[in-house]
C-alpha cells in the first residue's frame, strides 16, 4: 500500500511566522507597535492552527508535538532567566540570544523529532512544531510567573 506524503503546510507556516517575527522584533527593541501587531496576528494563527488540526490526519501526533514544544519552551525560558537574571538589566545582545534560544524547541521538533518518527507521521510532527512557533516566544509569560 502506497502512503501519500502530506505536503508542507505553507499557509500554517506563514500564519505562525507572522506573530513570531513581531514578537522577536519587539523583544530586543521594546517597540510596542510590534507587540500589538503580534496580538492582532494571533487570532489568524489560532484559526489556521485549528483548521489544520481538524482537517488533516494524525491529530494525536500533531497535538503531542505541539504540547511538547510549548512545554519545552517554558523550560528554556526558565533556564535562561536563571542563568541571565531578570531582563531589566540585560544588554541588547542578551535579548537577541534569548529570543533565538526560545525557538530552539521548535527547531528540535521540526528537524530532529521527525527523523525518529514513523514515515507517515513525519509531516504531522513537523506541522506540530510549526504550530507552536508563536507559543515558543509567548512561553515567557508562564516563566515570568514562576520567577
Amino acid at each position: 500500500m502506497c502512503v501519500e506524503e502530506e505536503s508542507f503546510p505553507v499557509v500554517l507556516f506563514l500564519f505562525s511566522l507572522a506573530p513570531t517575527v513581531c514578537f522577536m522584533i519587539m523583544w530586543p527593541t521594546g517597540d510596542d507597535d510590534m507587540y500589538w501587531g503580534a496580538i492582532m496576528a494571533l487570532p489568524f494563527w489560532a484559526m489556521a492552527t485549528v483548521h489544520h488540526v481538524f482537517t488533516r490526519p494524525h491529530k494525536r501526533q500533531r497535538l503531542s508535538t505541539f504540547v511538547q514544544v510549548a512545554t519545552a519552551s517554558v523550560g528554556v525560558w526558565l533556564m535562561f532567566f536563571l542563568i541571565a537574571g531578570d531582563p531589566w538589566h540585560w544588554e541588547q545582545g542578551t535579548f537577541v540570544v534569548s529570543s533565538f534560544c526560545s525557538l530552539a524547541p521548535a527547531f528540535y521538533g521540526a528537524f530532529v523529532a521527525p527523523e525518529r518518527a514513523v514515515e507517515e507521521h513525519r509531516m504531522a510532527k513537523i506541522s506540530g512544531s510549526i504550530m507552536a512557533l508563536p507559543l515558543c516566544f509567548m512561553a515567557i509569560f508562564p516563566a515570568f510567573l514562576v520567577l
